[in-house]
């Protein structure tokens, strides 16, 4: 091994590692009398702890930070300690209140975060109604974000993409080839997204993700490939196609 890689190592090594995973939003879209983290699945976890059991199960982060609606921080602080119950060793998991829209829940992670965490740290955000995530996925950001500072999971478009300043007639075409779909995790050095949304903190609620926060005060982002399975569940039709993903695992595993 080359001394350029062991000392890459090393700062992978020494490096603390956080993930903020949100769960912040009520979920209307999806139809369902309780946000829709807490869908039951067929095993009979809900659509939160097959999430959270899976970043324990990575085994890659120091602290895990839970960013629940208001309304729902005892039932999402209830299922996160039955979890603590069943791993030993499960390191340090935290619920908190999320905020009036995404982006000002992933502040209040950051926030929550401010006492432990030094600027060279990685932050890892992800939606936690993306429940498909790969391990290699994430240690792919980390590994970007520790030589970039700032990354975004994206996957190319494969459909034609046209733009619109009506939405009724077709004003241009946009070559597929260069339309980039974001994703999450996102995955920043924690000053470099503590310093962008403190930059923002009057209008964080414009923002669609994590990245475009950075862009705004002139910070580069750089990419990790997505993938196609790596699904947002919105509406009830996406967990549907989850569901099928799911069996389609276990059919493979028996």
């Amino acid at each position: 091994m080359l001394d350029n890689d062991l000392d890459h190592e090393e700062r992978l090594e020494n490096s603390k590692k956080y993930a903020i995973l949100t769960f912040g939003g009520e979920g209307r879209r999806f139809g369902w009398i309780k946000p829709k983290q807490f869908y039951p699945l067929k095993d009979g976890r809900t659509l939160l702890e097959y999430v959270v059991e899976k970043f324990i199960e990575f085994c890659i982060f120091d602290h895990i930070v839970i960013t629940s609606p208001i309304d729902y921080l005892e039932d999402t602080k209830e299922i996160v300690s039955h979890l603590q119950s069943r791993f030993q060793d499960v390191g340090n998991i935290h619920v908190i209140s999320g905020g009036e829209s995404r982006e000002y829940s992933v502040w209040n992670g950051v926030e929550f975060l401010k006492p432990i965490a030094s600027d060279s740290d990685i932050v890892l955000v992800h939606d936690g109604v993306r429940p498909l995530v790969s391990k290699e996925i994430v240690l792919e950001n980390i590994k970007r974000c520790e030589e970039r500072g700032a990354i975004v999971t994206a996957i190319n478009s494969t459909d034609t993409v046209s733009y619109s300043e009506s939405g009724i007639e077709v004003e241009e075409l946009i070559e597929r080839s260069k339309i980039y779909l974001h994703q999450t995790p996102q995955t920043f050095k924690y000053g470099i997204i503590s310093n962008a949304m403190k930059s923002n903190m009057d209008r964080l609620e414009l923002f669609s993700d994590d990245a475009s926060i950075i862009l705004s005060v002139g910070g580069k982002i750089y990419y990790v490939n997505g993938s196609r399975r790596n699904i947002k569940i919105t509406t009830m039709e996406d967990m549907e196609l989850f569901s099928l993903f799911l069996r389609s695992s276990t059919t493979e595993k028996a």
